[in-house]
């Protein structure tokens, strides 16, 4: 009678009840075995095992001392403890990883942990050895059929014959691999090719640790920027687009991953060439496995667990995935899209669950052909009913919806980190080496217990209604964490996506209509101005599925996308802009004269401080939207009574701008108004008002204006009778460019911020910025300022300092610095990346993103205003500020003073 199994549960990671012995956790217990030295591996325990190499380099790398017991087993020897025998065996992986082997004394029983392995012999790492056990627990990273790496010799020749070629062409070659494995393994390929190698600070410490374990290398050195050319050159991928690589002009670049096999790779890694050189087991390495081991059982970690668990057992061996449920994850067979060599098949989807919708992102962020992006999309969208097309439609675009869910990235991430139990260290080592919000979720997913069930896009759809709605932060994170629960790892990745607007798989709304226009047998164009017209994608895409397209048209309370004007730096530009382009519209333009007769001519408005806003009007309702569609209404209650007074139906298109004793004021007086909820908390008319300023109409009595030229909406609006709060924009006329300059100078006299063009025969076109509408709003003045904080980014600047909060010299109070604003645009990519490492040099203090740092650098600042604020220790505030330059002629002393500023404010 066969021995009863090893108990293996999954707590948050990998666990033996009976030995009481984690397996690889990602945080610290009582005791573990620590598999290899990779971060992700790696923990503070209060009793350790793992391989003698691994101890070393556990010091090395993390600092380990006297972190509690770390026993360091030698290889392949048996080691009794409890009632059990331990035994190592070489993993394969990188240098030093082992597999570990217990077999239990009272019966017998065995099991194989294999950590992450391969099977192939490895160029830096010692060959893989298995014993039969009767309980197999195996990472698949690569558990799918299309993952068969080529051999290491063929993989080998084409990277030295890469390598040779670009040398060869006067390029600098930088190979991608991480500083404690790969990187290694690369530095053993060159050793025949007689190339002399640098290596990146990470990849030279590592390598230092290890080179006596390697064997033959070939001349390696630090890496050194003025004597690059001519070497190859070893780098972690996060490095591979440093401003020191950028500033060598040269150099082409090689990612080296098992996921090269995958499509688009060269594209998603942004690298000239990839090449299949990993360091975990392939597919048929797998299968390879567990023929060798034996098992009765098999568990699966990483990875393809549900796939290749569902293959294993159609050859008749027991195997299930650790992290979760298998019966209700697709086969490999049974899944909508398939693998074919390195192509996917696309089929006819007609699944409106969320999990379907996950697995068409995944798989169109995997090409990177346009044409078959469309493809994907169109057979999923083609097969919904119209609840569930409207909802992938705005899915896809990375939309949740109308309204604020209010959970920024920070609910997000407590949510990951309580459903997965990794700690806050674990958790920034994980998310730091992906810079990507999906795969952080994935990888954090995958050591959390997930029970996933079905889910289709109503549900997702109602977890934002119930986001939007919940009483707390607390209630938002336990709703997020419920629906994850449910999900696996895969879809979980693709909703928190959604949740930050990162899909990141080229579907932006542009390449969504274009899939909506394929689904429907439409014209791309007819989508795009139906979306326009409708203010929502979905919308479009039922009317495109209804064959109704041409019913597009502005509706009350459907907000619109406004239509934006195009900036110009002078009056000569702007004049010879639309004088350019006046023969497309010649006839119209003939019909449109001046007081003295003359065919063309500019129409002016002046450009308020104040903000954009869409008014709709009906017999008994009136909304406000602002430019980014959303409500605003009860924030402007006289507007809303003004509007009221109108006889008409309308949807008009103004500013709404703020007065006090009848005086203008600014959009800084004005924006206190935003946000406010409790309408005692709103100014009083007596204190502050404002009006509404109404330069266009799009609607009227249930007719659109959209397609008529501008002069005969102005006429529409002008047989309009405007109430008290309500004002119809005054226009000029300018003949030429000196008109513009002095009609733009007695703007600014009146205190706005300049000048709006418009071509009195433009057509309104929502969301667009053509050129039949241009700005000249010259920045009031520039201020020389010196950055005091630095801001890790966002997206794809998450890796980088990018956002700079800058302060002015105080003389009246000893020349000390006061904060005056931040800003984070105006610099080119290579002016972020060297202040980064400039600022990461010079931190005085850090707390979360931000860092204080030295006071060195100095900005010059441009802006459109200065108004008093108790934002910033100042007193000051700038609006819309950006970086013109880095001044490096200038030091912190000759930087401005808080008393020019408050000049520029007119506050003195």
């Amino acid at each position: 009678m066969p021995s009863e199994l090893i108990q293996v549960v999954h707590r948050h990671g990998i666990y033996l009840p009976e030995a009481d012995l984690w397996l690889d956790p990602h945080f610290g217990v009582k005791r573990a075995f620590i598999s290899h030295a990779h971060a992700d591996h790696v923990a503070r325990h209060e009793m350790t095992f793992c391989s003698e190499v691994t101890r070393d380099l556990m010091k090395t790398r993390y600092g380990f001392k006297n972190e509690g017991e770390v026993r360091a087993l030698p290889l392949r020897e048996i080691i009794e403890w409890e009632g059990w025998e331990l035994r190592l065996l070489p993993a394969g992986h990188i240098i030093g990883s082992a597999m570990l082997h217990l077999t239990r004394k009272a019966d017998g029983a065995t099991l194989l942990y294999t950590g992450d392995y391969k099977l192939r012999q490895g160029l830096s790492s010692e060959r893989c050895e298995l014993l039969h056990a009767d309980t197999l627990i195996m990472e698949c990273t690569f558990g799918l059929p299309q993952f068969a790496f080529p051999p290491v010799p063929q993989i080998v020749a084409q990277v030295l014959k890469w390598v040779q070629e670009a040398l060869e062409d006067g390029g600098i070659p930088v190979l991608l691999g991480y500083s404690l494995g790969k990187a290694q393994e690369i530095l053993c390929a060159l050793a025949e090719a007689g190339h002399p190698v640098m290596l990146h600070k990470s990849v030279w410490d590592m390598t230092r640790a290890v080179a006596p374990l390697l064997g033959k290398l070939p001349q390696f050195r630090l890496f050194d920027a003025a004597e690059a050319h001519g070497h190859a050159l070893i780098f972690p991928p996060s490095n591979g687009k440093s401003l020191a690589l950028k500033k060598l002009k040269v150099c082409r670049t090689a990612m080296l991953s098992g996921w090269a096999l995958t499509p688009g790779a060269k594209f998603r890694y942004q690298v000239d060439e990839v090449f299949p050189l990993s360091d975990h087991a392939d597919h048929p390495e797998l299968l390879e496995t567990v023929e060798l081991v034996k098992p009765r059982r098999v568990w699966l970690v990483h990875g393809y667990t549900r796939e290749f668990a569902a293959e294993l057992r159609t050859r008749g061996v027991e195997a299930w995935t650790l992290e979760g449920s298998d019966q209700l994850e697709l086969s490999i067979e049974g899944s909508k899209f398939q693998v074919s060599g390195s192509k996917l098949e696309d089929e006819s989807w007609g699944d409106g669950s969320f999990v379907e919708w996950a697995r068409v992102c995944a798989a169109t962020a995997e090409v990177s052909s346009r044409l078959k992006k469309v493809e994907l999309l169109a057979g999923f969208l083609r097969g919904l009913d119209e609840g569930e097309l409207k909802l992938a439609a705005l899915f896809s675009s990375g939309s949740t919806g109308e309204g604020a869910l209010n959970t920024g990235w920070a609910l997000i991430k407590r949510a990951l980190m309580e459903l997965s139990g990794l700690n806050e260290a674990e958790y920034r080592a994980i998310s730091r080496s992906q810079a990507d919000a999906g795969r952080t979720a994935f990888l954090v997913l995958q050591r959390a217990t997930l029970t996933p069930e079905t889910c289709d896009l109503e549900q997702v759809a109602a977890l934002f209604d119930q986001l939007r709605h919940a009483s707390s932060q607390v209630a938002r994170v336990n709703l997020l964490k419920a629906r994850l629960q449910g999900l696996s790892a895969s879809a979980g990745s693709w909703l928190v996506r959604l949740l930050t607007g990162e899909l990141r798989m080229g579907s932006k709304e542009g390449l969504i209509e274009e899939a909506v226009a394929a689904a429907f047998g439409a014209k791309a164009d007819d989508v795009r101005e139906a979306a326009m017209l409708c203010g929502d994608l979905s919308a479009a895409a039922l009317l495109a599925k209804a064959g109704k397209l041409h019913e597009a048209a502005p509706r009350l309370f459907v907000p619109i996308k406004v239509m934006l004007a195009s900036p110009e730096e002078t009056a000569q530009a702007i004049w010879d802009r639309l004088q350019a382009d006046r023969s497309p519209n010649l006839q119209i333009r003939e019909s449109s004269v001046n007081e003295s007769g003359d065919s063309f001519y500019v129409w002016l408005e002046d450009k308020f401080d104040g903000i954009r806003a869409q008014v709709h009007r009906s017999a008994d309702r009136v909304e406000i939207f602002t430019r980014d569609l959303k409500p605003i209404s009860s924030q402007f209650p006289e507007v809303v009574a003004s509007m009221r007074l109108l006889s008409d139906e309308v949807i008009f298109d103004g500013e709404i701008i703020a007065h006090a004793e009848g005086k203008k004021l600014t959009f800084f007086d004005l924006q206190k108004r935003l946000g406010r909820r409790d309408q005692a908390d709103l100014f009083l008319p007596s204190e502050v008002s404002v009006k509404y300023v109404v330069f266009d109409v799009l609607w009227k009595n249930g007719v659109s204006l959209l397609e008529q030229p501008l002069e005969v909406r102005r006429a529409e609006l002008g047989s309009i009778s405007m109430p008290a709060g309500l004002e119809m924009i005054t226009v000029i006329q300018a003949e030429n460019a000196e008109e513009i300059e002095a009609a733009f100078l007695a703007a600014r006299r009146r205190g706005n911020e300049g000048l709006i063009a418009k071509d009195a025969a433009s057509t309104y076109s929502p969301g667009r910025r053509g050129k039949s509408w241009l700005k000249l709003k010259k920045a009031f003045a520039t201020l020389d300022v010196v950055v005091v904080k630095a801001e890790q980014g966002h997206g794809k600047r998450s890796h980088v300092l990018s956002d700079y909060t800058f302060a002015v010299r105080d003389e009246a109070d000893g020349n000390t610095l006061k904060v005056i604003g931040k800003a984070y645009s105006g610099l080119t990519d290579a002016e972020i990346e060297e202040l980064t490492e400039h600022f990461t040099q010079t931190t005085l203090s850090q707390k979360g993103r931000v860092r204080t740092v030295q006071p060195q650098i100095v900005l010059e600042i441009a802006f459109d205003s200065i108004q008093p604020s108790d934002r910033h220790n100042s007193g000051l505030a700038m609006r819309f500020p950006r970086i013109k330059a880095i001044r490096r002629d200038k030091s912190p002393s000759e930087i401005d003073t808080l008393a020019y500023a408050m000049r520029l404010a007119g506050l003195t």
